[in-house]
């Protein structure tokens, strides 16, 4: 039904490991005080880089790089 390449196999890992990390991190750009993920926007208790926008760009740039790597993508 779908088909599973080695290069997404490895990009789900990595983005599954980096999401397991930073949440376990919990770095302050992301999360308030009290562990509450941060809302998105400028104000000053929101973060232009919340959590589900940071896993996001490394997960499609780990596939990015992955596949760029292996230069097996049809054009």
């Amino acid at each position: 039904m779908f088909d599973f390449n080695d290069d997404l196999v490895k990009a789900i890992m990595i983005y599954l490991g980096s999401c397991y990390f930073l949440y376990q991190q919990k770095h302050d750009k992301m999360f308030s005080e009290n562990g509450h993920f941060r809302c998105f926007g400028l104000h000053k208790e929101e973060t232009v880089f919340p959590f589900w926008l940071v896993t996001t760009m490394i997960g499609l740039m780990s596939y990015y790089i992955l596949v760029l790597r292996d230069g097996e993508f049809d054009m």
